[in-house]
């Protein structure tokens, strides 16, 4: 029923691998890229396509096992498949092992598999109901039960005896020999040299009910294609008939509370402060965790000598970190899978004299976090937006998000970044439904002294950014920002309009733009965004969120949590963090800060 098993190291030699059934895309090369090097390896299983896969790892000879199977099936001995597995190979294949060297294992892994199938499909076999003679020969034997019972307590040794004998040819091994293959496997294990590794349920949130007023108040809005007549148009209009010196003083004001006095230091190469990182402070040093100063941080602490980590030895460390994790804002489902995680790379390692566990575990810890929150790919929107440029065609960069999170000042900051660097930037706005939308972001345009594109409200979303963009093309435009409406996460007809804008456009970089101070909240708005840009699009291969812009992070002191777990749950980087009003409050994101913070 399994497709493909294989068995590898972590530096990427193939000892041995077995394809029952042809597989189509790399599903192995995909769980390698996506889950063990993302630090996700606490998870139990991972789709790909039409696969799911499950894998077990041997950290102490840095093996890794895989099952590659057909997703619509129900394979629940797949774990133990994989346990037997591990332990007969590395009994088996010591040196090969040690030598990085492929083998022949065909023979024996198939009378394991077998074994393994027939020993699940005996044990959960349906038994069907008694027959007639089945049930009469049952009354007749309990009437005789005295004497039938004195025959079996007689018969019994006997007949177990017999049975112990026959096993022995039908099954792959008895007790006995599993005993032995447990002893060969702990021998192995203690003969070998510990290596230092690297290697993290869903919890849904709840979708918040809304309710209309019934009782006058906020008039409900026209969504989609809906003909608007010309007085509900009107209506949305916030905007405002004033004389030209009016209208120079509120520029001169908002100009002074949005841009101020520039500072030297507000640049593209500014980072939230860059302080030491816990990876390169001392284990011993003041900033550690504060666990070690615990009573069980303190036993664990004399702790020293050669044995081989398990699971019970990492619980008091692990269970203080999950809820400093908490603590800081991290989502609950995003914390469990990283202590997971952590618990998948160190269980089997060897803990070396004088060595402690929380020392150990907070190592572990620190690379995850760090390679999680490290992009993969490049976050420099200035180099891109000039090689679009030097192609001759405008870049286009879509804000979305939730309402109220700060999309509209969010574009502000972009694009005073951009314009100061000398890109020639308009904005798109496409927030065609919400009352006052278009005359906000025209006092933004007022401020930064750009063009802002507009066609009024009730109009498509799609359709204005399409002309936008064809716009700022024909005018010599290096950039178009473009304003999306807010919306929640669980409203399909506008995720469906929001899918409709990207999909008909096809812009350079969507944004997704969310607040630092939310937790599981977040990761279910930002999964939920990704996820209906790629359900509702109607291409082959949709565009998701490609980063994140994370607001209001100067009012959240170190609960920074919300940066990993939006980055942990979409694999998409973080571009910029706000933290402030002003346009020069737009700062890159600096990794180690990040873990600092975390780990304080």
């Amino acid at each position: 029923m399994i497709d493909h098993f294989v068995i590898f190291s972590r530096t990427g030699a193939v000892l041995w691998s077995r394809t029952l059934c042809k597989l189509n895309n790399n599903p192995v090369d995909n769980l390698i890229n996506r889950v063990l090097m993302e630090d996700r390896a606490g998870e139990k299983k991972f789709i790909d396509n039409t696969y799911a896969m499950q894998w077990v790892f041997e950290n102490k000879l840095d093996l890794v096992f895989v099952v590659v199977y057909q997703k619509i099936l129900q394979l629940l001995y797949i774990e133990e498949l994989l346990e037997i597995v591990k332990k007969d190979f590395i009994v088996t294949f010591p040196q090969q092992i040690a030598n990085k060297t492929p083998v022949t294992y065909e023979a024996k892994f198939t009378k394991i598999l077998k074994a393994t199938e027939l020993n699940f499909t005996e044990k959960h076999a349906r038994k069907g109901p008694r027959g007639y003679n089945a049930s009469k020969k049952a009354k007749a034997k309990g009437v005789k039960s005295n004497t039938a019972g004195k025959t079996a307590l007689s018969s019994r040794s006997t007949t177990t005896a017999d049975s112990s004998d026959d096993g022995n040819d039908s099954a792959p091994s008895d007790g006995k020999d599993k005993n032995l293959v447990e002893l060969e496997y702990e021998a192995t294990l203690r003969s070998s040299k510990g290596r230092t590794m690297r290697s993290g349920a869903r919890h849904k949130g709840k979708d918040k009910a809304t309710k209309e007023s019934k009782n006058g108040g906020k008039q409900r809005t026209i969504w989609d294609d809906t003909k608007v007549s010309k007085k509900e148009a009107k209506a949305l209009d916030r905007s405002k008939t004033i004389t030209a010196d009016e209208e120079e003083a509120q520029l001169r004001e908002k100009r002074e509370a949005y841009i101020g006095k520039v500072e030297a230091s507000d640049s593209d190469e500014s980072h939230v402060s860059d302080e030491e990182s816990p990876a390169s402070s001392g284990a011993d040093s003041d900033s550690g965790w504060s666990f070690s100063k615990t009573r069980v941080g303190n036993f664990l602490s004399t702790m020293s000598g050669n044995k081989i980590l398990e699971r019970d030895d990492l619980e008091p460390v692990i269970n203080p970190m999950h809820q400093m994790l908490i603590s800081k804002n991290v989502a609950s489902e995003v914390a469990d899978e990283l202590c997971e995680s952590v618990i998948t790379t160190v269980v089997g390692q060897r803990l070396e004299s004088f060595s402690r566990i929380s020392t150990i575990v907070r190592k572990a810890l620190e690379a995850a976090l760090l390679r999680i929150l490290t992009p993969k790919k490049s976050t420099d929107v200035l180099r891109e937006v000039l090689q679009a440029k030097a192609e001759g065609r405008a870049y286009s960069i879509v804000f979305v998000g939730v309402n109220g999170v700060g999309k509209s000042t969010s574009l502000s900051k972009v694009c005073y970044y951009l314009k100061s660097k000398g890109v020639n930037v308009m904005i798109a706005a496409c927030d065609t439904f919400r009352s006052g939308a278009v005359e906000q972001l025209n006092q933004h345009a007022k401020v930064l002294d750009v063009e802002l594109f507009q066609k009024g409200y009730a109009k498509d979303p799609a359709s204005v950014a399409k002309e936008a963009i064809k716009y700022g093309a024909d005018h010599g435009y290096d950039c178009v920002l473009i304003d999306t409406a807010g919306r929640m996460q669980n409203n399909e007809p506008l995720m469906r309009a929001l899918a409709k804008l990207v999909s008909n456009n096809e812009p350079d970089l969507v944004l997704f733009v969310g607040e630092a101070l939310v937790g599981n909240d977040g990761i279910d708005q930002l999964s939920m965004f990704d996820r209906a840009l790629a359900d509702y699009s109607d291409r082959r291969e949709p565009h998701r969120i490609d980063g994140i812009v994370i607001t209001k992070f100067d009012t959240i002191d170190d609960k920074v949590g919300a940066a990993v777990s939006m980055v942990y749950k979409t694999g998409q980087p973080i571009m910029f963090v706000g933290t402030g009003q002003k346009y020069t409050h737009l700062k890159k994101l600096n990794a180690r800060t990040v873990l600092r913070h975390l780990l304080q």
